[in-house]
């Protein structure tokens, strides 16, 4: 088979290579991948801005087929469809037996498409059998593929951030993750969502008011975004923003953006230092949260979320293509014309 491989560290060293189809160990499951996901993380990976273990195949969401189990597999079986998280957690250090499984602190612990675990830029990957989740029926293997950038969204909104029935919630930023917290805030109740960007973004905000945005406005444009919000909220300002662009200016946006003793979650990565005025949380009593990952609760939400289409994650997959076409994937990506790309073929 043939797998996209991070080489060795610094700024590129992506080559797609010939490789020996994975065999199962006795408690995997060998998986032929149908559909996966291009994400933030390996494009940074490719820069050498993120944390990784090279040679490792890339990607690590994705959706497959069960080929083949090991002789300890009971929970699976040839012909099913699934997915799964990309950290296989050890369940004995201190972080997981706390339930904090997505913190896991073990040496030897393998992430998938990251460090130790090849991942799903290639025909066949093995994952340990604890992890992995059944696909619902009415859910696609292509929106399946979706479900674990779903799952950190989850984890962030749902486990982390105190939204009640009829609130007002900020949503910076409207890539795949922020589309996503969108979609989210309003299955658990929110009144109205503001999705926030820049100009060009214009295109965005169309998929936005899609999936179900209220109001989008332009960070950029000639109106103050927070005389918009404050006009949408009676001058209180947001219950909950969710700051989902990884801008450094939209941390202090979001401070500006939400009520006092309103909530602040932190879903972006900014991949460096920020220069931030943190005297608002204490000025205007704020909360904060940010989350890393998922845990298996987050899974089982989002397969829920997914099969009773509480959320359509289909209008966010942009751009459709094999796996010999990577570099026009990363580009895609890198320039901002995507939203989703998926590898849909390996041959």
């Amino acid at each position: 088979m043939r797998g996209l491989m991070k080489t060795a560290r610094g700024f590129g060293n992506l080559e797609l290579l010939e490789l020996d189809d994975p065999i199962p160990k006795r408690d995997e499951v060998l998986i032929e991948v149908a559909a996966a996901g291009l994400c933030g993380t390996d494009i940074h990976i490719k820069h050498d801005q993120a944390f990784y273990t090279p040679p490792v195949v890339l990607g690590h969401e994705y959706s497959g087929t069960v080929v083949e189990v090991g002789s300890d597999v009971t929970s699976a079986q040839a012909g099913d469809s699934v997915v799964s998280p990309a950290t296989a957690y050890c369940g004995k250090c201190h972080q997981c037996k706390t339930g904090h499984m997505n913190r896991c602190t073990a040496e030897d612990k393998r992430i998938l498409g990251t460090s130790r675990a090849n991942g799903a830029f290639a025909r066949y990957l093995v994952v340990p059998d604890y992890i992995v989740h059944q696909v619902p029926k009415g859910v696609t293997m292509e929106e399946a593929a979706l479900a674990e950038p779903m799952a950190c969204v989850v984890h962030s909104v749902i486990d982390k951030t105190p939204i009640c029935p009829g609130d007002v919630v900020v949503v910076q930023g409207p890539g795949t993750m922020g589309l996503m917290a969108t979609q989210v805030a309003k299955a658990m109740g929110a009144g109205k969502v503001i999705v926030t960007g820049v100009t060009s973004d214009e295109w965005r905000f169309d998929i936005a008011r899609r999936i179900g945005a209220d109001l989008t406005i332009d960070v950029q444009g000639q109106e103050s975004p927070i005389d918009i919000i404050k006009a949408e909220t009676d001058g209180r300002g947001a219950d909950a923003v969710i700051e989902a662009s990884g801008a450094c200016v939209a941390c202090t946006q979001a401070f500006e953006f939400v009520k006092v003793a309103g909530h602040v979650t932190l879903l972006g990565v900014r991949g460096r230092p920020a220069d931030i005025d943190l005297d608002p949380i204490v000025v205007k009593e704020l909360t904060m949260s940010g989350t890393w990952g998922t845990l298996p609760s987050s899974w089982v939400t989002t397969l829920r979320l997914m099969s009773t289409h509480k959320v359509d994650v289909s209008p966010l997959i942009t751009h459709r293509i094999s796996l010999s076409e990577w570099e026009k994937g990363f580009e895609l990506m890198e320039s901002q014309k995507a939203i989703k790309v998926l590898f849909i073929s390996f041959e």
